[in-house]
């Protein structure tokens, strides 16, 4: 269980209630992470969604040579393998902490439970998650418009 100090400023939870902040703190987990510190390496098992609350992660994928390549920078007030969380996949990159950076952690158990506990709560949780990934694949999809001079005028009438 963490403070409700630390998740009633995120992003993320803005449209929740007291009452609900409340709740969910205690399925919530807070580490600090030092600088250079890894939260999951390519392959580690998507069990667990971090949300940053100050500090940065930064991703990155090997090259054809295997050398790493910074692929992704997430910043505080973001979450964070919530991808690989839900399609209960492995991760596809590996997270690095540049600086001390502080989290929340939603583990799968904890999850599971809220699930369990509270399916309002779960489901209002996961919208807020929905909007965050449409979000970003929106953000995806200008930069290939972008990258690919590709213009769609849309469905033909």
């Amino acid at each position: 269980m963490v403070k409700v100090e630390l998740i009633r400023n995120f992003p993320l939870f803005r449209n929740f209630t007291e009452k609900e902040l409340r709740e969910i703190s205690e399925y919530l987990d807070y580490k600090v992470f030092s600088k250079g510190e890894v939260l999951f390496e390519e392959g580690d098992p998507g069990d667990r969604i971090f949300f940053i609350v100050k500090g940065r992660v930064d991703l990155f994928r090997p090259d054809a040579f295997g050398n790493p390549v910074k692929v992704a920078v997430s910043q505080e007030g973001t979450p964070l393998g919530e991808l690989s969380f839900f399609s209960n996949h492995f991760h596809s990159s590996r997270a690095v902490t540049p600086k001390e950076t502080h989290v929340l952690i939603l583990t799968r158990e904890g999850y599971e439970k809220l699930k369990k506990e509270d399916p309002q709560l779960a489901i209002k949780l996961l919208e807020e998650l929905a909007k965050v990934i449409s979000e970003r694949l929106k953000e995806m999809n200008k930069k290939f418009v972008d990258t690919t001079c590709f213009i769609w005028g849309g469905p033909k009438k």
